[in-house]
Order: structure tokens, then sequence, then C-alpha cells
């Protein structure tokens, strides 16, 4: 299967100095503008219905900013609101004005990565406005509205102003441009979610309801393919039915002794094990009816953090801490003890944990059981960890670094996935037949990945979490958080 790769913010900053284009057009002299740079993302804009109704094209300009051309159909003469808006869903949702669900209210308010809260006019600074505000549509007799504007208070790259992921908005009335927080524009009637144009590897994505979730770990369960999200902020677990767009919450977080949810993994009997993080637990939930069946405890005498854990074929669960130099173990079989033991000091290995820092992070094991391989994210080193010696080795990797490598995933007996978390990739690793070494064959990345912290194989590819960890102190860049279904190349 062919790779696809999205255009890199260097590429679009090459592309955007050889251009040059004016600020807006009316329709009828948009021909007679100079030559501008080809679009490399759109918005296809739909009714509420779901029938097309127009595009709006992004392109780089020659300096600072975005030039869209809008094109649009449908609308009633005369002018229409128009705004870039934060979230990335074009379906119903709650009104920001009347916390009414309405249609597009998934779509947010109006983008405003400079945090005015102030509705204002095209071309207002992002410090004193809304940065997504744009010109008016100007509907004529026929329905049809074109305009051509160039905004620069957004981007195309992955920054903050990025309007990659998020939406356009038509509305039925004129936009006064004063009144907040949407200039008294009336009904929302024409949204599309912004895309880039590069053929993308993502093929489908789900997203979860709630601004502060920051998704992290994610689990299918082999007996339904259903998959399972937890949240890293707050311990809540979600479900993703085959298919689904949108996860439902199965159980909440904080209640049950879980603040936060990293790694998790099934066991034979179709438990679900979910590493606490800092809460230095490992809890087991029925996910069929929401319920805590266990909560496993690692020693309490200094901090610990449980990222991830893999279930080896035995039924033997191993679980990394990332603050202290030890690996976990404990039996999942029927009738076994919940408990953890500390199975493997590494304090007298060749790993060397450093201070302040997420040491060994995700894990995987072999079919067999006999090795395991986890990842140090901090200093981007692959351990194989013999399970019957104990002895650890460093992976020697050719092909470049995997510093902040976050989740592993095993697609076959020697290839291996590393999810770099803070390099919005994913990197695929050719190992060798004993795990001694391993090359890298690609680093794939795509425009929906952002900050993607695991994955997990399922019927339709590989499940990758967009955790937008990096923006646990900030507002989220891109709401609603989601994952992403990437298809695997061949």
């Amino acid at each position: 299967m062919k790779l696809h790769f999205v255009l890199s913010s260097f590429a679009v900053a090459l592309l955007s100095a050889c251009v040059g284009i004016q600020n807006q057009l009316p329709a009828d002299s948009a021909g007679s503008a100079p030559a501008s740079a080809a679009p490399v993302a759109s918005a296809r804009l739909t009714t509420p219905s779901g029938q097309p109704a127009g595009t709006v094209n992004f392109a780089p300009t020659a300096g600072k900013g975005v030039e869209l051309v809008a094109d649009a159909r449908g609308l009633a003469p005369g002018p229409h609101g128009f705004h870039v808006h934060a979230q990335g869903a074009c379906a119903p949702g709650s009104d920001p004005t009347t916390g009414r669900i309405v249609d597009f209210g998934a779509a947010g308010g109006h983008f405003d990565p400079g945090g005015s809260r102030n509705h204002g006019r095209p071309g207002d600074d992002k410090a004193q406005s809304h940065a997504g505000e744009l010109p008016a549509l100007q509907a004529g007799a026929d329905g049809n509205a074109r305009l051509r504007y160039v905004n620069h208070n957004l981007s195309l790259d992955r920054g903050a102003t990025s309007v990659i992921g998020r939406t356009v908005v038509v509305h039925a009335d004129p936009d006064d441009y004063t009144s907040d927080p949407a200039g008294n524009s009336g009904a929302r009637i024409l949204c599309g979610v912004i895309e880039m144009n590069a053929p993308s590897m993502v093929k489908g994505r789900a997203t979860l309801e709630g601004s502060h979730v920051f998704p992290e770990g994610i689990a299918i369960d082999p007996r339904s393919g259903t998959a399972f999200v937890g949240s890293s902020s707050n311990g809540d677990l979600f479900r993703i039915e085959r298919g689904a767009a949108k996860a439902e919450l199965v159980q909440v977080g904080g209640a049950v002794g879980r603040q936060g949810a990293f790694g998790m993994k099934f066991d034979a009997m179709g438990r679900l094990w979910v590493a606490g993080g800092p809460n230095g637990t490992l809890a087991a939930v029925d996910v069929g009816n929401g319920t805590t069946l266990a909560v496993v405890k690692a020693p309490q005498d200094r901090p610990r953090f449980l990222n991830d854990l893999v279930i080896a074929q035995d039924g033997t669960a191993y679980v990394t801490d990332s603050f202290q130099p030890v690996i976990y173990r404990m039996r999942t079989t029927a009738g076994a003890p919940a408990s953890l033991e500390p199975w493997l000091d590494l304090a007298q290995t060749p790993i060397r944990y450093l201070p302040n820092q997420i040491n060994l992070n995700g894990i995987v094991a072999s079919a067999d059981g006999r090795h395991l391989l986890s990842i140090q994210l901090a200093t981007g080193q692959l351990w194989r960890i013999d399970t019957q010696s104990k002895a650890v080795t460093q992976v020697r990797i050719d092909g470049g670094e995997l510093r902040d490598g976050d989740g592993l995933v095993l697609t076959g007996a020697n290839e291996l996935y590393v999810v770099r978390n803070a390099h919005h990739e994913l990197v695929r690793v050719r190992l060798s037949a004993d795990w001694s070494s391993g090359r890298i064959e690609q680093r794939l990345t795509d425009s929906r990945l952002r900050y993607p912290t695991t994955a997990a194989v399922s019927s339709g590819g590989l499940m990758v979490v967009n955790g937008q960890l990096d923006r646990q102190k900030n507002p989220p860049v891109l709401l609603p958080f989601d994952v992403v279904t990437m298809e695997l190349p061949r």
C-alpha cells in the first residue's frame, strides 16, 4: 500500500515564499487576481442534513497568514456571517450563548487562540478579537457566494493558530462585528471540517466528549473488537464500538480509586487492567457493567508512576514504573491473588533512570513470553528484557533516534511501532529475530496526529490516541479529543 505524507511546516513555508496574494477580492474580480499558492487544506461545506453546499480552500501566503477562498451555494440572497470555529466537529451541540442543542453546535465558539474573549472585525489583532473572524459571505440572487480573503491571524502548521482540524461555519444572518460572542449572526446553516488536501493515512476518527479528558491509554477487547480509552486527567473510561464516530463513557474515575488511566490491557478472563499512573495503582474493570473488580497498589514508600503494562501469553502481567527503577509482575490467571511483586530491580541493570523524567514507558511481550521490550522515553533507548534470566540489554537501533517514545505496538513477530508523542509521529521498526537489534524503516506522520500517546491494532488499522498531553497546563489545541484510525502500510 502506498504511504501518504502531509506537507511539513517547512514545505508550507517554502510554498509561501514563492507566492504573493492580495487581501480580499469580490467574486467578480477574483479571476484577475495574481496567481495564489495551491491550496493545501480545504473544508467541504454541508447543510445540517448532510447535503453538499460548497467548499472553502486554504493556502499559504507570501507573508504571515492564510488565504482562504470560499465558494458556497444554496444561501438566501444577502450577507451571511462567516467564521472559523474552534472545535473539529460538524454535529449538533450546545450553543455557547443559550446552552441549547443546535445544528453544528459541536463546532464550538469562534476560534480565539489569542485568548481575547472578544468578538471583533476581520483583520483585528488576535489579542484584541477572535482570530477566526472573516468577512461576510455575500450571496447573490442565485444563492451563490464567493470570497477570497487573507487572514493574518491564522496558520497551516501545528501551532496554536493552526486551522487544521477546526471548522468553518456559515450563519443565517449578517455579522454585526460587535455583539459577543458571535456577532448576532443567527443560526449555523453550513459547516465544514478543515482537512489537509494531501492524502491522509487517517481513515477513521472517534471523538471523546469533554474539554479536560486528555486521553492516554487504549486497549481493544479481543472478544468484541471494541476499543476502550482512558483519561489521564481523571481516570474516566470510554468505549468506542467498531466504526463508531463517538466514544461512550463507561466508568467515571476518581471514585473508584483511579484518578488517572494510562496503560490498559485485557486478560484472558475479559477483565480490563488499567495502570493508574501517579496513583501507583493497577485496577481491574468489568467493562460489561462498568464496575471495578480490584485495585492493587504498588508500595507507597516513594513516588510511583505505573505507566504501562503487558500481559504475556501465560497470564503474567508486567508493569513499568516511570519514576522508580523497577518492573512489577502480577499473575492475572483465575484464582491468582491480586498483588504486585517488585519483580526486577532495574538499578542492577544497564538501565539508568533519569531524575524528574519519564523513564520506562511502553512495554510489549514476545508471543512466547520469553522477551519484553520497553522504551525509555527520556533517552529514546529501547531495552530487551529476558523474562527467564532477567538479563537486560539495549536494542541497537539503526536509522535514527526514538527519544520521546511513548507507546509500543507489535503488529507482527518482528515489526514494532513506536509512538513518539512530542514529534507527532509513529516509527516503524524492523526487529531482528532475537530482538537484539532493529532498523527504522519508516517514520509516519499526518496532520491529524496531535501528541499521540499510544496505539492498538484493530480490524480497521492502527487506532492512535491523540493525547495532547503537552497542553495539560493550557487549553487543548483542538477539541474534541479524538482517537484516529490509520491504515497500516504493507
